[in-house]
């Protein structure tokens, strides 16, 4: 079996795009830290609570203005409130760290890690058909369902390596630009609507921990496609379908499912589990986190059968 593993490494390491993949995150992520200094600055404001302060004074003097109209009002009272919770919450609104800066941007880039092991999980075995080499990697002394799950165990790895590459790329360029902030430093949480102060560091660990099993099942499906398809354009072209259609069907499920149940068996509304990090983005009324972990285990497991199922059964006489 570490030969199989062995044989299969070099083979993904032998194709052009898996360095062209790992070149592009870096590229990325470096110029996403641009963006964000261009954006917020390299410093963090160290004097943010005198100007904090200050603002809430200013304010609560424009209010005494007896011309002030009700609309400016408004905007003065909502002003100061919103500082005044700043300041009871120790935070700093224009905090900017390496642990910030992945919160708004590495959070981000994982869709790309997802299009990326998409693509070499579903070109993984149609690549052997299409290059006609299947036939001499059957005649080796191994069992078909050996091959395949050193290929699907290969494929996963090299998803591990993207993930690795982007958070130490990320956190190292992100320490460089912004500087080491602290793990425990708070900032606003983005998916809700009300002042909800969150730790930086458990919303970045969140946000890829969230992420992981609808990547695992999205990536197990292009695999399954691979074993399919004998063709790797086909098997490729269907799998980056699914892989950005899913985001439509998700809210066309959504929209449907208070008045049809079954809907909420289908996969794609649980392949982004990162709703339920912020109670204010529920995935669908009734839905839990242990429901839609079952759906994706129970897809999981149909994607990882078939897969074996139709390899040993399938034809490789031409």
């Amino acid at each position: 079996m570490i030969s199989l593993l062995k044989n299969e490494w070099m083979k993904i390491f032998q194709k052009v795009s898996t360095y062209l993949f790992i070149v592009f995150i870096l590229i990325a992520v470096i110029g996403t830290a641009f963006i964000e200094m261009k954006i917020n600055g390299e410093n963090t404001n160290e004097n943010w609570k005198e100007e904090l302060t200050t603002n809430i004074q200013e304010n609560e003097k424009a209010l005494k203005d007896e011309n002030i109209d009700e609309e400016e009002k408004t905007m003065l009272m909502e002003n100061i409130a919103y500082n005044t919770q700043l300041l009871d919450a120790n935070m700093n609104p224009n905090l900017s760290t390496n642990w910030t800066y992945m919160a708004d941007w590495t959070t981000l880039l994982t869709s790309f890690i997802t299009l990326f092991v998409v693509i070499v999980c579903s070109s993984s075995v149609s690549s052997e058909f299409a290059d006609g080499t299947i036939k001499q990697l059957l005649i080796r002394p191994y069992k078909r369902w050996k091959i395949l799950l050193s290929k699907y165990i290969v494929s996963v790895i090299y998803a591990g390596l993207l993930i690795l590459i982007l958070l130490a790329s990320s956190f190292l360029i992100g320490t460089l630009l912004f500087g080491n902030g602290a793990y425990t430093d708070k900032i606003i949480d983005p998916a809700s609507f009300e002042f909800t102060p969150i730790i930086v560091g458990d919303y970045v660990v969140n946000m890829f921990v969230y992420w992981i099993p609808g990547f695992l099942v999205i990536t197990t499906l292009a695999f399954m496609l691979s074993t399919l398809f004998k063709n790797q354009s086909i098997a490729v072209g269907v799998s980056i379908f699914i892989l950005f259609a899913s985001s439509t069907l998700n809210l066309l499920i959504q929209s449907f499912v208070e008045k049809n149940q079954w809907l909420k068996f289908i996969l794609f509304p649980h392949l982004d589990l990162r709703g339920y990090i912020s109670e204010s983005l529920p995935l669908f009324e009734g839905a839990t986190l242990g429901f839609s972990l079952t759906i994706l285990s129970v897809y999981f497991i149909i994607f990882l059968t078939l897969t074996f199922y139709f390899f040993q059964k399938k034809d490789v006489s031409y």
